[in-house]
């Protein structure tokens, strides 16, 4: 019962690290492409606009 712990917690770092890594590729890739931040910061602009609307007049 011990070994399959151990299989377990190593199935679990390893998935969370595959997670990771694939994240930051994903990450580099748009931060070196400039429309995409432009999108992406277009996003972002939305969504802050929509959760201060939000927070101020208390519905969107």
């Amino acid at each position: 019962m011990g070994a399959s712990l151990l299989a377990d917690d190593v199935a679990i770092t390893s998935g969370i690290s595959t997670i990771t890594s694939v994240v930051s590729q994903v990450w580099t890739t748009m931060t070196g492409n400039p429309l995409v931040m432009a999108f992406v910061g277009a996003s972002l602009l939305g969504v802050g606009i929509g959760v201060v609307r939000k927070l101020t007049k208390g519905k969107a």
